[in-house]
């Protein structure tokens, strides 16, 4: 009799165990697409600069690594003069990905992506978010303080007076200022600034460890209950499989959080 019991309550653990294997499988798959993008974001800041960049030939040759350049017709060169309508992009030690012949008189330019830049605090300290045009000095970088062209948004702050390299998200157009500051919305700021981004994806993945654990849970005890419920004699299986079933969804939320604080840390 017990065994019949026992036989008629197996459909019940099927559909438990099916119901944590899907819940599992998406947790599981979650966690495999953010370890991806923040290895992703990693391998990203260890290069000089990412996004495509062309190589072309610039009349300047004093121009180096850093610089911002301007065109004029035909011609590519430092760019001199603050808010410079003629900005093109910055010159890249090593691109992820150039284009079009390199030869010794090119140089390869990134029109959109993150790079070094040469900047200094001529324009007002720098933070990071905040909007980079061209100067006076040629070349080099400062703080867009009213509305005007701009090379982009600086990934880092950099308060000093000597030229230094610093990280910008490299996105040539018109920018806008506001009341001496940068209008930035909280999406931007976060996407400019990678250690806000790394947050983000933290905190997105804990939350989503933790409910998918709870509902799990809750829905693992009452699929026990019910099925407790149909088959009392079946009781000590039901209970045992309930207990597995329990103890693996607690490992799969530990993993996530230890998973979430990892991903906080890394690059740092």
């Amino acid at each position: 009799m017990v065994n019949g019991s026992q036989f008629m309550v197996y459909p019940d653990l099927r559909r438990v165990y099916s119901l944590l294997t899907r819940r599992l499988t998406v947790v599981g798959l979650f966690f495999v697409a953010f370890v991806f993008l923040a290895t992703v974001n990693i391998l990203a800041q260890e290069k000089s600069a990412s996004g495509v960049a062309i190589n072309i030939e610039i009349a300047d040759t004093n121009a180096g690594v850093g610089d911002i350049i301007s065109v004029d017709g035909n011609n590519f060169k430092r760019s001199a003069e603050a808010y410079d309508a003629k900005l093109y992009g910055v010159i890249a030690d090593a691109p992820v990905i150039s284009i079009e012949p390199k030869t010794d008189k090119t140089k390869a330019v990134v029109t959109s992506g993150q790079v070094q830049v040469k900047l200094t605090n001529a324009g007002g300290k720098i933070i990071s978010g905040d909007f980079i045009t061209s100067s006076v000095n040629a070349g080099v970088g400062q703080k867009a303080t009213q509305p005007g062209y701009v090379v982009g948004k600086a990934l880092a702050d950099y308060d000093k007076t000597e030229v230094g390299l610093v990280p910008v998200e490299v996105a040539v157009g018109f920018g806008q200022t506001a009341t001496g500051g940068v209008q930035k919305g909280i999406i931007q700021s976060i996407i400019s600034d990678p250690s806000r981004l790394r947050l983000m994806l933290a905190v997105i993945l804990a939350i989503v460890v933790l409910v998918g654990g709870v509902v799990a849970f809750v829905r693992l005890v009452n699929s026990g209950v019910t099925a407790i419920g149909r088959n009392p004699l079946a009781r000590g299986t039901i209970m045992r499989g309930m207990i597995i079933s329990g103890t693996v969804v607690l490992v799969i939320i530990i993993l996530g959080l230890g998973t979430a604080v990892a991903i906080i840390f890394l690059g740092k």
